[in-house]
């Protein structure tokens, strides 16, 4: 059992360690609202492109579903169902998947955004050894819709050239 003298100082040990911990959690909190208030348009797109690619390497077909416009359409007719429909057989037919993004560029103007992007994509299908990857450069269209950038097109400037190679066994 502790002593009167042994129960007010873990008391009081214990509310500095709670001032403490409120204390930080509020600087926390306030340089995180600075730091969302200072951000840049161009640093939000770019927050985008990275969590849609967050999204597709999870296979998440919701998340990709919040990241793109109710009107997207693409030069090849795709509408955001069917865009979403091209994600879920792709992610039906392969176990993983990782996508490089290699670089990008973001330029704004009159409320549309446009991401230029050198992206590698690394697959496996299921049941395959090999690891299939393919390199393009794409260029994401986006709108400003509820305060968040939402994909309104993709397209895509490479030939399609589909590489193998057998990863190293170790």
């Amino acid at each position: 059992m502790y002593s009167k003298p042994d129960k007010v100082k873990m008391r009081l040990d214990l509310k500095a360690v709670s001032v403490t911990a409120a204390a930080a959690l509020c600087l926390l909190l306030i340089s995180r609202a600075f730091m969302l208030a200072i951000e840049s348009e161009e640093s939000r797109v770019r927050r985008s492109v990275y969590k849609a690619k967050r999204y597709a390497e999870k296979e998440d077909l919701a998340g990709l579903n919040g990241s793109i416009s109710a009107d997207y359409r693409d030069e090849l007719g795709n509408d955001r169902r069917s865009l979403l429909f091209i994600a879920k057989t792709f992610f039906q037919e392969c176990d993983r998947i990782l996508i490089h993004i290699d670089s990008i560029k973001i330029s704004i103007e009159n409320g549309n955004a446009s991401a230029d992007t050198g992206t590698t994509v690394y697959w496996q299908e299921t049941g395959s050894e090999k690891i299939t990857y393919d390199s393009a450069r794409v260029n994401a269209s986006f709108r400003k819709e509820s305060g968040a950038w939402k994909l309104i097109e993709l397209r895509f400037y490479e030939e399609d050239k589909k590489r193998h190679f057998n990863p190293m066994i170790g």
